[in-house]
């Protein structure tokens, strides 16, 4: 597990001026891999995942902009949606 760098998650859609709702996609994560959202975010309230390995999708464990990757990703690609306050 790491800190992703952010050409590992990169903003592909967002939405709002009070609250956002943002879609990044995410390169080459595993399980416990962590992006900081603070450039697009204030706080991030709530986050799902969804990778080309698992079926379905996950919601992800947030601390105030940091998104950490659940259990199931090992090296892998995946769309993270998020949604709280804009930065």
């Amino acid at each position: 597990m790491a800190a992703l760098p952010p050409n590992h998650y990169a903003l592909v859609w967002s939405n709002g001026m009070s609250d956002k709702a943002a879609l990044y996609a995410l390169r080459n994560v595993t399980t416990g891999d962590t992006c900081d959202l603070a450039a697009d975010f204030s706080i991030v309230k709530q986050a799902t995942i969804m990778g080309t390995t698992v079926a379905g999708t996950e919601t992800v464990t947030v601390s105030g902009t940091v998104a950490t990757i659940p259990a199931g990703l090992s090296s892998d690609a995946a769309y993270l949606l998020t949604w709280g306050a804009s930065a």
